[in-house]
């Protein structure tokens, strides 16, 4: 969404922090080559970057996901690699100064799984570093995917296999993942308040199809991690890959999140972005939550308010029961009264959208409080929702549900409201579940081309895009609007600003 580089293709990314600058590095293949290169782009606010280019160029081996960390003055990269084509099995070290210049530090640094414990030929890729102080001394510990990707070290360059952490699964099924995968394909491990998350990802596990991040949560290094039930999917996609990994990056003021996404309609297709960093917070009860990071507000220009009476009614299954009523700070969309019910044809619906006009090719950051809210206060299933609208009464809509859930998906409106689910959030995920009734919540809209994120209260909901249909791209919104079902739906204060970048 804010980043692509200009030329060629980019994956797996990480984010690392250095006197006052954001470093990206990622998998980057060009020139007809499979990924052998590595490319960097810097920032100084974590929102705007620059291209540096190729910083490792057409290695003589494969160049897989990378992690980078400190070593007194030095920078260490690891990335995975593969011994033989079809095997992957073995990281490989480069050191450098500057973060910009690399070099590889040999084969007698390459890291192999450990014989003692592990099959030589079983995965081993990416390892992401944590340094912790014990009373013993300072200790490196390496978290990276594969069976014997737990490693450990003692100056942070001269790596030993450990013994797989214990896992207590408890009533939590674990992936199904193959033997030589060693369970999920770890991000990283980031220590916060005094705990230790452990970030992997899979597909096609806990009913959904598409990529997920899950959390581990152990009160040492060494574990043993558990999954956290309460808010086990961290993020990614239920039905689509669309957004992808959970890399840590550590700066003085918050410990960040990076990942990447698609502009297509599933993995490797389209083109290949780096979304808005996210701030990583553990609530009251240690659940890992991601948060709308402050440096994002870098991204908006001068704001706009939205005009209540610019927005036109398009939709409505009850014509004498939904209509808009506009006021000095916002909108209400009703859509009632009626029992609640979900997706029958009776139940009533709204849809008002707003002007076209805005650049949403550049990017747009819409902000305002929404609540969900019925006249008869005995009926807490309203719902409100967001549309992304593109041509002839259809457009990407997002469902924030006082049941307890959230939808995204692709709707159409004539004389019925028709949704088609794709992701659903529910419970078990980190991010917000629906919308409490009766209150007013905070939210953030973002897009930018067909892509979107939507923040609740500051917490990320999701990071999406408009395409529905495989093999293709989806398009760019022509206009966005609001919509109310089973209720009221109050939109205050909203406020619209052009994104700031190129």
């Amino acid at each position: 969404m804010l980043y692509t580089p200009p030329t060629g293709r980019f994956k797996d990314n990480c984010v690392f922090w250095h006197e006052g600058e954001y470093y990206l590095f990622s998998m980057y293949e060009h020139g007809g080559e499979n990924y052998r290169s590595v490319w960097l782009a810097r920032s100084g606010d974590g929102v705007h970057w620059r291209d540096v280019g190729p910083v490792i160029d057409r290695a003589e081996f494969l160049v897989w996901a990378m992690a980078v960390h400190r070593v007194g003055d030095r920078f260490i990269l690891n990335h995975g690699s593969f011994t033989t084509p079809d095997l992957q099995n073995v990281l490989r070290l480069w050191e450098s100064r500057d973060l910009v210049h690399w070099t590889y530090m040999g084969a007698a640094h390459d890291v192999m799984p450990d014989e003692r414990w592990y099959d030589r030929r079983s995965r081993l890729d990416c390892m992401n570093v944590i340094r912790v102080e014990a009373a013993e001394g300072q200790r490196y510990y390496g978290y990276a995917t594969g069976p014997g990707g737990f490693l450990e070290s003692a100056d942070g360059i001269h790596w030993s296999g450990m013994p797989r952490p214990v896992t207590e699964w408890g009533d939590v099924p674990p992936p199904p993942t193959p033997e030589d995968e060693g369970g999920f394909e770890v991000g990283g491990c980031c220590d916060l308040d005094g705990r230790y998350y452990l970030l992997g990802g899979w597909f096609n596990y806990m009913g959904a199809f598409g990529y997920g991040v899950y959390t581990l949560v152990a009160d040492t290094p060494t574990g043993p991690f558990r999954p956290d039930a309460a808010a086990y999917r961290l993020c990614g996609n239920s039905e689509r890959w669309v957004s992808l990994w959970a890399r840590p990056c550590r700066t003085p003021a918050a410990l960040l999140i990076s990942s990447y996404m698609y502009d297509g309609y599933s993995y490797e297709t389209g083109q290949t972005w780096l979304p808005p960093l996210k701030m990583a917070r553990a609530d009251a009860g240690g659940h890992l939550r991601l948060a709308y990071w402050h440096g994002n507000e870098a991204l908006k220009g001068p704001s706009q308010p939205l005009d209540p009476d610019s927005l036109t009614q398009v939709h409505s299954t009850v014509a004498a029961a939904c209509h808009i009523e506009a006021g000095d700070r916002g909108v209400d969309l009703v859509a009632g009264p009626e029992q609640p019910s979900f997706d029958r044809p009776g139940v009533p619906a709204v849809i008002a959208l707003a002007p076209a006009g805005l650049d949403f090719a550049r990017g747009v950051v819409i902000e305002g409080t929404v609540e969900a809210t019925c006249d008869d206060r005995r009926l807490v299933a309203p719902e409100v929702g967001f549309v992304l609208a593109d041509h002839d009464r259809q457009g990407t809509a997002l469902l924030l549900e006082a049941a307890g859930r959230t939808r995204i998906g692709r709707l159409r409106w004539s004389a019925q409201f028709d949704f088609a689910s794709e992701d659903v959030i529910g419970p078990g995920c980190a991010s917000p579940m629906g919308i409490a009734p009766h209150r007013p919540h905070r939210f953030r809209l973002l897009v930018r081309r067909n892509m979107f994120e939507f923040y609740l209260d500051d917490l990320h909901v999701q990071t999406y895009n408009t395409t529905s249909e495989r093999g293709t791209t989806g398009p760019v919104p022509a206009t966005w609007g609001l919509l109310a079902r089973n209720g009221r739906g109050i939109f205050r204060d909203i406020s619209i600003a052009p994104m700031t970048l190129g």
